[in-house]
């Protein structure tokens, strides 16, 4: 005769609410200078199709000069906003994944210590932290046992870090060809290059607030469904004398 899972009694729990607020504010911020770089970097690419043109006679040397300061200043912008980002992003990371201990203690392929190194350990920083944020996403879903919804589909979380990856392999190409471009046109093609690395990262942050949102949502419902399972519950009670759902 099968058996009726025990639902472990809950452990000690810390909102990840705070954090992703913080989390998304940061990232609409990032957004932000993206989109500032994609417009000054369309401002100098244009820029040099006039110097690069037949019979420039130089009567907008100044203007060019500005607005390649002006890139050079958005990309001061982006990586501030990318440092910052990635300091709050994986304190939230490090917090549903405690969270995520809890629910499901046996569940996790990494301890939890590697919530935070995986990220800034060079290699294992392309897999660990997707094999944990899919740890967390099983976790943090519906239990089985409770009758409730299937599993979340892993979809969401496998797009945001394709494009993760995108945005890190094809941006580090980009801004190696546009510090060593020997020329007008080697600079044209990498700043085209680097507005197309401006596109991925945009939408590789809409991806991350849609993780960060979902992901803390999923441990809100959750949270709350045990606290609703325990809430009659008299403190002492064995865990094999609660109920089954």
């Amino acid at each position: 005769m099968s058996m009726s899972p025990v639902l472990p009694r809950p452990g000690p729990l810390r909102s990840p609410v705070g954090l992703s607020h913080v989390v998304i504010l940061m990232l609409g911020v990032a957004i932000t200078a993206d989109l500032f770089s994609l417009v000054v970097g369309f401002n100098l690419h244009a820029a040099w199709s006039d110097v690069l043109a037949p019979g420039y006679d130089g009567s907008s040397g100044d203007s060019y000069e500005r607005v390649e300061t002006l890139y050079g200043l958005s990309g001061g912008m982006q990586g501030l906003s990318l440092l910052v980002c990635a300091v709050l992003f994986i304190s939230w990371f490090h917090r549903v994944r405690g969270n995520a201990q809890t629910f499901a203690p046996d569940a996790h392929s990494k301890s939890s210590g590697w919530a935070v190194w995986g990220w800034l350990v060079p290699v294992v920083s392309l897999w660990y932290p997707r094999r944990i944020a899919l740890d967390i996403w099983a976790a943090s879903g519906p239990e089985p046992h409770l009758g409730l919804a299937k599993p979340p589909s892993r979809a969401l979380i496998n797009a945001w870090w394709t494009l993760w990856l995108a945005t890190l392999f094809f941006g580090n190409l980009a801004s190696r060809r546009y510090e060593g471009a020997v020329d007008g046109a080697d600079v044209q093609r990498a700043v085209a290059e680097l507005m197309v690395s401006d596109v991925i990262n945009i939408a590789a942050a809409v991806l991350a607030i849609l993780v960060v949102r979902r992901l803390t949502s999923m441990q809100q419902e959750k949270a709350r469904a045990w606290m609703r399972l325990y809430a009659d519950q008299p403190a002492g009670t064995p865990d094999s004398a609660l109920p089954r759902p």
